[in-house]
């Protein structure tokens, strides 16, 4: 191991689980393998890249700047894949957990994925960056890359308007128990269906 990788692990390891936890909800329409490659290539893509970053405090916005990058590219290679067959590379990062658990396919993870499904890519990033990961609106802009502390703001409003909208109509929830998130307790997937539960609770 490098002293770049040695430094690189260190400062991923404090937000290692946000990064996947936040890989899977950019992805949530998608499936567990298009999940997997957006973060497997944002590991990559910021290793390869990680003599660039001279401020390591900043290191947090730096990779989930990646993180979401990579994923307005998979976007794009998502649609073609419709159409014509993607090359396989043949390489696989080594020592990657599964983001998705398969055989578990819970129904709030299910209803969370349906809620999250109503917004874009770049609405269900930047609510996702806001109200979860706790990034504030001028890292946003950075992240997002955009011109004005407004684009963001009102990509926030219309976020949560659609998923209001989507909530009212579909009535997603129901009261299950008095902790109806069960095993999704303490990561990023409960805090977005609390915000979303929150949400709700404003009709």
């Amino acid at each position: 191991m490098t002293r770049n990788t040695a430094e690189f692990t260190e400062l991923l390891k404090p937000h290692y689980n946000d990064a996947v936890k936040y890989s899977r909800a950019l992805c949530a329409t998608w499936s567990a393998d298009d999940a997997e490659d957006v973060l497997q290539q944002s590991f990559l893509l910021a290793l390869e890249n990680f003599h660039n970053l001279k401020d390591t405090s900043k290191f947090r916005s730096w990779f989930f700047k990646i993180i979401t990058t990579t994923f307005y590219t998979a976007i794009r290679k998502h649609f073609w894949k419709k159409f014509l067959p993607m090359d396989d590379s043949g390489f696989n990062a080594p020592d990657m957990p599964e983001i998705y658990d398969r055989a578990e396919q819970s129904e709030s993870r299910m209803l969370l994925n349906k809620a999250l499904g109503v917004l874009t890519a770049k609405e269900r990033a930047a609510i996702l960056l806001f109200e979860i990961a706790g990034f504030s609106i001028e890292e946003i802009v950075t992240i997002q890359k955009e011109r004005s502390l407004s684009a963001v703001k009102s990509r926030l409003s219309r976020a949560r308007k659609k998923l209001k909208k989507q909530i009212t109509e579909q009535e997603i929830f129901s009261v299950r128990s008095d902790d109806p998130y069960g095993d999704l307790n303490g990561d990023l997937e409960t805090e977005t269906l609390n915000l979303i539960a929150e949400i709700r609770s404003e009709r």
